[in-house]
């Protein structure tokens, strides 16, 4: 739950882990009013509240180096951060992909092929050990930081390719009809296109999103102990030393990964379901 987060200190944590769950269940059950209130609660103010209450620095909280960050807490972390800002990355990327502009066109399938043509293992490399020789002396990024650019922008290049196949589906009259209407490119795209593309590729995102939940195992290689990772570190404590630890360790943390897979992927068929996306209309 918290690896090693000072243990005077881990009252942080729970206050996250228990204002993360009080928001998002209300975004989850379709009969719950002000979703749009909440929606800008969670996605926006509730990452900034986090980040000030888990590293301190102010308002009288002592500062806690990401570096003592661990297990549940930097899973959970690198997920959410990841799902968070792949996917309108990703959209963005989709649509640059599909523009009539050649310069945007060309970046946007550079950058994609560029990221999905990249072990995320190297990425983490690279963002860990030799980006900070390409930037000046006097910079310093956290080192969690950098695993969290790397990871969106890897996440956001399969996400953009997933996003584009919804787009392709869109029958070109869904165009013309919302052009007719006098709606402009973004206009189009936020009310009309999107959308019904989005709804189409519900099982690629939530897909991309799960591979992504799990993928934050490899974060281990580059010294950041997440929920896998604790385990491990776990197995070195003689409070822990069993004969059975190593089989109950995993099968534990197994449970863990299974669980949060199998929730996104039963709530992804609930919302499938409720916007008929498996109807022909």
């Amino acid at each position: 739950m918290y690896g090693f987060y000072p243990v005077s200190e881990q009252w942080r944590v729970d206050v996250i882990y228990v204002l993360g769950a009080v928001l998002l269940v209300p975004l989850l059950v379709p009969s719950v009013p002000h979703k749009g209130l909440t929606a800008i609660v969670f996605f926006g103010a509730f990452p900034m509240l986090a980040f000030f209450l888990l590293v301190g620095g102010m308002f009288g909280l002592p500062h806690v180096e990401t570096g003592v960050w661990g297990g549940l807490l930097v899973t959970l972390v690198i997920s959410f951060t990841g799902i968070m800002f792949s996917l309108p990355l990703g959209i963005l990327l989709a649509l640059g992909r599909r523009s009539q502009f050649p310069i945007t066109r060309t970046i946007c399938i550079v950058f994609i092929e560029f990221w999905r043509g990249v072990p995320l293992i190297t990425v983490l490399f690279f963002a860990t050990y030799m980006l900070p020789f390409f930037l000046p002396s006097d910079w310093r990024i956290d080192g969690l930081a950098r695993v969290l650019i790397g990871v969106v922008l890897f996440a956001a290049a399969y996400m953009a390719e997933v996003v584009r196949g919804g787009l392709q589906a869109i029958p070109r009259s869904q165009f013309e009809g919302a052009m007719a209407l006098g709606l402009g490119y973004w206009r189009m795209m936020g009310l009309v296109i999107l959308p019904q593309a989005l709804r189409l590729v519900i099982p690629g995102i939530v897909n991309s999103f799960i591979a992504l939940f799990k993928d934050t195992t490899l974060v281990l290689i580059v010294a950041i102990f997440d929920l896998l990772g604790q385990l491990r570190a776990a197995f070195a404590d003689p409070s822990w030393a069993t004969p059975v630890t190593l089989f109950t360790g995993f099968a534990f943390a197994g449970a863990i990964y299974f669980a949060g897979s199998f929730g996104m992927s039963r709530y992804a068929l609930f919302m499938e379901r409720r916007m008929n996306t498996d109807r022909l209309h």
